[in-house]
């Protein structure tokens, strides 16, 4: 019995290596992406904090410059915020992007697998039928032998 051999091993292992490949790539992008979303949270905690600061503040009584200094941060945590969005969303493309290429690399993958596999299932077949034509081979051998009438009784 030959040993199987498929032609194409060396193309299903470079797929499989794109495969890993892409799930690193997705996986170093969704740590990204948690990151950009808790420094986003962070800074929303701060200005939600500082907002509560200055109204207890103004509830005490505080000065007007301190109020204006309270409102120049506001700003700052604002812009600050609308970047850091954009720094989440920018990571949420890249996340979508990997996850479009390892999904593109899992197909391209099972496509080799299953001609793989068809392959293999042929290679069975021709092997049976090849088995097949011997073990006649040898019994119509052990008929015209003669021997084949003894063990046939």
């Amino acid at each position: 019995m030959q040993k199987f051999g498929f032609r194409l091993e060396s193309v299903l292992k470079l797929r499989t290596q794109i495969e890993d490949n892409a799930k690193n790539n997705l996986a170093r992008a969704a740590r990204e992406l948690e990151y950009q979303r808790e420094c986003l949270n962070e800074l929303e905690d701060i200005k939600e904090a500082s907002m509560t600061s200055l109204s207890s503040a103004v509830d005490q009584g505080i000065p007007v410059y301190q109020v204006k200094n309270y409102n120049g941060f506001f700003a700052l945590m604002k812009n600050k915020i609308v970047s850091q969005k954009e720094n989440v969303n920018n990571a949420q493309n890249d996340v979508d992007i990997n996850r479009g290429a390892l999904i593109k690399a899992m197909q391209e993958r099972k496509i080799i697998e299953k001609l793989k596999e068809k392959k293999y299932e042929e290679y069975l077949k021709e092997e049976n039928k090849s088995e097949q034509l011997l073990i006649d081979e040898l019994n119509s051998y052990k008929f015209k032998d003669g021997s084949g009438e003894k063990n046939a009784r």
